[in-house]
């Protein structure tokens, strides 16, 4: 079973690396190195959430952004604060909390 904190109590399971904000990592950091997005959700007609691996100075990490519309108008979406990036070994940990909010989600009619 993974090891979920409330976030009010502590840090998330697994730490993390010292990063700054990872929307500035996916587009402007010379050590990052994204790849494509492995799946992007649709969140709304002016957001949509990209999933996807990138490697930051040598971490394998696992991004999962929200991404949107610019206000000021334009054609390509832009990376939000809004997201998590964390190193790819918690990925398993991920899929099983997620795993267990679906199974409560089902469990409360609410999927």
């Amino acid at each position: 079973m993974a090891d979920i904190r409330n976030p009010s109590r502590g840090q998330p399971a697994g730490g993390g690396i010292g990063l700054r904000n990872s929307a500035d990592l996916t587009l402007n950091d010379r050590n990052s190195q994204p790849s494509a997005p492995t799946a992007v959700i649709q969140k709304n007609s002016a957001e949509e959430i990209r999933i996807g691996l990138a490697e930051y100075n040598g971490h394998d990490l696992l991004q999962v952004r929200v991404w949107a519309d610019p206000r000021g108008g334009g054609s390509d979406r832009i990376p939000t604060k809004a997201g998590i990036a964390c190193n790819v070994r918690l990925l398993p940990d991920l899929i099983e909390a997620l795993q267990q909010a679906e199974t409560r989600a089902r469990e409360a009619g609410l999927l």
